[in-house]
């Protein structure tokens, strides 16, 4: 049986990740998406009685009487205390991937080992944030930066409903994007339109031999 052969898609906050993986996904790729999986693993009972042990009842949503669902995490909290340079921040960070990091890595593999098992994909897309940071780059046979400028990032995310603050802090956790550039196999830049995006990887698809894609 042939493995599928895996992709990672690495770039700064904001760059068009998501975008690309899309494009991918068109064309056959199967994509697994840390994000998603993170935001089910926040929703662990035990991952949120430990988190609220942690931090508070702060980082939960308002309980609605009107909404039978129990409050859950609220990202957005989550994330206003764990962003940023400071030694607090810091600190709140790595307690906070000491308790998920192993949960998200864990049903990554599920799904690589689940799409490699099903043998119906040849390329596996994994959409992690912290690709680098995570080492997931070292189980990747090729890695893309998706590269755009600092100032189109920003803009980005402010249309994301950011703050700039908010914008500054999450790529200050983050490796600098010019070390995330220097350690990927090929850059694709997405500075323009939707369309010159996806023409950009159908010939990144051809630079990397990533075949058979659906082109």
């Amino acid at each position: 049986m042939k493995r599928p052969r895996i992709l990672g898609i690495s770039g700064g906050i904001a760059s068009g990740k998501s975008q690309v993986t899309r494009i991918l996904e068109s064309h056959g790729a199967k994509i697994i998406h840390a994000d998603r999986i993170g935001h089910d693993v926040l929703q662990l009972p035990h991952v949120q009685i430990a988190l609220t042990e942690l931090f508070g009842n702060s980082i939960l949503t308002t309980h609605d009487p009107a909404n039978l669902s129990p409050p859950s995490i609220d990202r957005k909290q989550l994330a206003k205390l764990v962003f940023g340079n400071s030694d607090q921040a810091t600190s709140r960070r790595k307690q906070l991937e000491a308790l998920t990091h192993p949960l998200i890595r864990q049903r990554i593999r599920e799904e690589i080992d689940a799409a490699v098992a099903e043998s119906i994909v040849d390329w596996i897309v994994l959409d992690i944030p912290l690709l680098h940071e995570s080492s997931w780059d070292k189980s990747c046979d090729v890695v893309w930066f998706i590269d755009a400028d600092d100032s189109i990032r920003l803009e980005r995310a402010l249309q994301r409903g950011w703050s700039e603050s908010e914008f500054r802090l999450r790529e200050a956790s983050q490796w600098p994007v010019e070390r995330k550039r220097a350690n990927a196999n090929l850059v694709i830049l997405n500075s323009g339109s939707l369309d010159s995006l996806t023409s950009a990887v159908e010939d990144a698809l051809k630079q990397s031999s990533l075949l058979p894609f659906r082109l």
